[in-house]
C-alpha cells in the first residue's frame, strides 16, 4: 500500500478558500481516477496548512493516477487557482510504503 500525503499552506487570509479549492480538487481527482481523495486541515502548527491523502495499492497505480492528472484539462485549469490562493513553494508531496 502506498500513501501520497500532498500538503501546501494557504496565504494569509485565503485559508477558507483554500479548503473550498482543496475539495474542489478532491473531487477533480475522483472523477479522474476514481480513487478518493481526503482534504485535511491542520489544526496545531501553521494556521492554513492543508494536507490532500490518497491510498494506492501499487507504486504503478500512483503514477498511472498522476499521469491522468497532468492530462487532463479540468485538473489543469483547477490548478492555475492555486496562484491566487497558496504560497508558492510550498506543495510537498509526502509517499509513504506501507510495512
Amino acid at each position: 500500500m502506498i500513501t501520497l500525503i500532498t500538503t501546501t499552506q494557504a496565504m494569509p487570509g485565503k485559508s477558507l478558500e483554500a479548503v473550498v479549492y482543496a475539495k474542489e480538487i478532491a473531487a477533480v481527482i475522483k472523477r479522474i481516477t476514481g480513487r478518493e481523495t481526503v482534504v485535511s486541515v491542520a489544526f496545531g502548527g501553521r494556521v492554513g496548512e492543508l494536507a490532500w491523502i490518497a491510498q494506492f495499492d501499487t507504486m504503478a497505480q500512483l503514477e498511472e493516477a498522476l499521469t491522468k492528472g497532468m492530462a487532463d484539462r479540468e485538473y489543469a485549469n483547477a490548478i492555475k487557482k492555486a496562484e491566487q490562493l497558496l504560497i508558492p513553494g510550498t506543495t510537498h508531496n509526502h509517499i509513504w510504503k506501507h510495512v
